[in-house]
């Protein structure tokens, strides 16, 4: 029996981001969960000052944009005062890994139960396409980068879910939105990392591959196939630490 789709309540105007651009699923997703969940009442977004600033005017809950890169310590201060609410983070790889890596590590070593989603869409978006030395491919040109990135230059990318995983943390997985099977693998991710939060279980990172057509000088199909042909290579899609089960590591 066909199932009718409708657009989550919780979402109550349209967003700026670019066609294609997989910030517009990860944020669909988000809404979809706090709706199925009972949480919108008690949700609070920290998003970056990037391209995740967009859902501090499409959602309809409280929510604050913190400095660029300090979304988890913003966060962590929250969750510290609010202790009772769903307290998420919506941040690109740049922010998380780059410009805010010591946040990010210092959250997951104090085990502070929220839940935190890092758009790797392999490049600094908002700021015009720049290289983005955590996750844009060796070869991948960028407007830092214009023969394409060399390892020799700028090292080689690299899988923070890993370092991650050596931290005492409830929960770290990677999902990806090229296609309905792995956006609907994404989504139980999501579920289970607001799931654990409201369980006071700890620490929740969920990292999603996301496309981003305009920087990557891309048709959104095409970007879709380099997520699933070339980036999930280096960044493989599968839950790394889960407390609470197996860890996959």
């Amino acid at each position: 029996m066909a199932k009718t789709l409708k657009k989550p309540e919780m979402i109550n105007q349209q967003v700026g981001w670019c066609g294609g651009c997989g910030h517009g699923i990860i944020q669909r997703l988000i809404a979809e969960c706090c709706e199925e969940l009972g949480l919108v009442e008690k949700t609070i977004q920290c998003v970056d000052i990037a391209c995740a600033y967009w859902s501090i005017d499409t959602l309809n809950c409280d929510g604050i944009a913190g400095p660029h890169g300090r979304c988890a310590a913003v966060a962590t201060a929250i969750k510290k005062v609010h202790p009772e609410s769903n307290v998420y983070v919506h941040a690109g790889d740049g922010c998380s890994y780059v410009i805010g890596l010591s946040e990010t590590c210092f959250t997951a070593q104090r085990d502070v139960p929220i839940t935190m989603i890092v758009v790797n869409n392999g490049i600094f978006g908002m700021t015009g396409g720049q290289l983005c030395i955590a996750t844009t491919l060796v070869g991948d040109k960028t407007k830092s980068s214009k023969a394409g990135r060399s390892d020799e230059q700028f090292g080689k990318p690299f899988d923070m879910l890993e370092v991650l995983s050596n931290y005492d943390i409830e929960y770290a997985a990677r999902g990806a939105l090229y296609d309905p099977k792995h956006i609907d693998q994404t989504k139980k991710m999501l579920m289970k990392g607001f799931k654990n939060q409201m369980e006071n279980k700890g620490f929740s990172i969920i990292e999603i591959l996301s496309p981003c057509p305009t920087n990557w000088k891309m048709s959104p199909q095409e970007s879709m196939d380099k997520l699933r042909d070339e980036n999930e290579k280096i960044f493989p899609v599968k839950e790394y630490v889960d407390r609470g089960g197996v860890q996959n590591g």
